[in-house]
């Protein structure tokens, strides 16, 4: 099977632990748990296993939201100033709604990171949650852009403790994951022991796997406070299709994008082109990410086709980072009829380890090592390390390890501008004038001698920038006088 050849691909290049569930017509047609729970303990992944869902939840929470309309306690265009008088935040009185739920609301959706990296680590009431964001300016005024928040989330779970007076997980679990059946699925508590739940994991270039930071999961709740497993999330599909729950006009709002929003009441909805047709399918979907975590579920309109994807790492890195989301939708090209390829190991994300841990010179030889022992199992695109060079350069600030990586994919590369002109970029960061303005001429005649090996809008741009920075350094004091030959490993 083709989705069998996919994750496979993954799990082997070291990109995916977890479970993936693809049901096609309300049945299950694949349904596997890869690689591990625990990686300190060695438990392996199980089917059953349950996961931090993340913004995942926030279809669940949209869902609850609609029931309470659907039974006349709130209504789509009531505002927050109706369900919380005492709610400080601006335009109390013209924020609906339906402008939290679609993501028009203005509404802030988070803390800058280095605060956030604070709070997130404390308990929160869900009063207390909101009060980031009454004491923020708007981004937009309410419905005239579609800017995502979370804490718009976090405030109609508080609107719905309002007007029934219940905690907003005893509403869920009584209103939606009961009744469905959903018994694995809850509002987490980093107090509660939890059978089965997956340890999380976050993937650093430099130096591989560590486990992820704290988080309490208080502070994302409306927003993504959920654990849930597949199999539950795949119970929820089915209730949803059967409209058990919420009757058709509501059900069907989840999946009508309201415009300038590309969501509807829940759910974000896109395109995806049907394989060789000409036609599409429409998709609702909606993605998760919290530490060491991420999620995805999408549904395919038409046929009823659903995908979820859940894992317990995320990367921070840009190589090969492996989202939940893309994984995904990859799945659902396949379904579409469209042909993916599995990934291919990335030699950036291999020899970025070893440098990280062992050092420039042996993370070189180690490249070499594996260009001739194992090139077909390897990715060896021109991108690979010019994207680890960026990463060392612009993230790590370890310049000389990307002059390092930038001079090899040169030489690998020598009918590529981009390869060039990366390595004087740095020589430029460095100050060595002389040798970056010879490397941006060098990659210039590259550029007029193989105008076909380098094409694209990008290319011409950073072309232009180059002749700018050559007349910069040409006027800069010790750049006069013959640029030094550098002579590669």
């Amino acid at each position: 099977m083709k989705i069998n050849d996919l994750m496979m691909g993954y799990y082997r290049n070291g990109l995916f632990d977890g479970v993936v569930l693809v049901s096609e017509k309300g049945q299950v047609i694949y349904n596997k748990a890869l690689g591990l729970a625990d990686r300190e303990w060695n438990i392996p992944m199980t089917v059953d296993t349950k996961f931090k869902i993340g913004s995942v939840s926030k279809v669940f929470t949209a869902f609850l939201i609609l029931q309470l309309v659907q039974d006349g306690r709130l209504s789509l265009d009531g505002t927050i100033a109706d369900y919380l008088p005492d709610y400080a935040g601006k335009q109390k009185d013209r924020i609906t709604i339906r402008h939290l739920l679609t993501h028009t609301s203005g509404v802030l959706n988070s803390l800058e990171p280095g605060e956030e990296a604070v709070k997130e680590r404390l308990h929160h009431g869900l009063r207390d949650l909101i009060r980031y964001a009454e004491g923020a300016d708007l981004v937009c005024e309410p419905g005239k852009e579609f800017h995502y928040s979370n804490f718009g989330y976090s405030i109609l779970a508080c609107i719905a403790e309002k007007v029934t007076g219940r905690p907003f997980g005893d509403l869920l679990e009584e209103k939606i994951f009961a009744p469905v059946g959903m018994h694995d699925t809850r509002e987490y508590s980093d107090l509660r022991i939890e059978e089965r739940l997956a340890r999380g994991y976050e993937y650093k270039l430099l130096t591989g796997y560590e486990n992820a930071a704290y988080f309490d999961a208080s502070y994302a709740a409306g927003c993504g406070g959920l654990i849930s497993t597949a199999e539950d999330l795949f119970k929820w599909h089915l209730a949803f299709l059967a409209g058990r729950l919420l009757s058709s006009p509501f059900k069907e709002s989840m999946a009508e994008p309201l415009k300038p929003s590309p969501y509807g009441n829940g759910l974000e909805i896109r395109t995806l082109a049907r394989g060789g047709s000409g036609d599409s399918l429409t998709i609702a979907e909606h993605s998760g990410s919290v530490n060491g975590f991420g999620s995805y579920m999408g549904q395919i309109l038409q046929d009823t086709s659903l995908v979820v994807v859940l894992k317990n790492s995320r990367s921070d890195t840009y190589i090969s980072p492996a989202y939940a989301p893309a994984i995904g939708r990859e799945i659902l090209s396949i379904l579409s009829g469209e042909e993916v390829r599995p990934p291919r190991k990335s030699i950036a994300r291999h020899v970025g380890l070893v440098l990280g841990t062992e050092g420039i010179e042996r993370a070189l030889a180690e490249y070499d090592r594996v260009k001739k022992d194992d090139p077909g199992g390897f990715s060896f695109d021109e991108s690979e390390l010019n994207a680890l060079g960026i990463e060392l350069m612009f993230r790590f600030k370890r310049i000389d390890e990307a002059v390092r990586i930038f001079e090899v994919n040169m030489i690998e590369f020598p009918r590529s501008y981009n390869a060039y002109d990366s390595y004087a970029y740095a020589l430029r960061e460095k100050k060595d004038y002389p040798n970056s303005m010879k490397y941006y001429r060098k990659g210039l005649e590259i550029l007029e001698k193989f105008p076909g090996d380098n094409r694209g809008e990008s290319v011409r741009r950073d072309a232009e920038k180059a002749r700018e920075w050559i007349r910069e350094m040409e006027g800069t004091p010790g750049s006069a006088g013959p640029a030094e030959s550098r002579h590669p490993r």
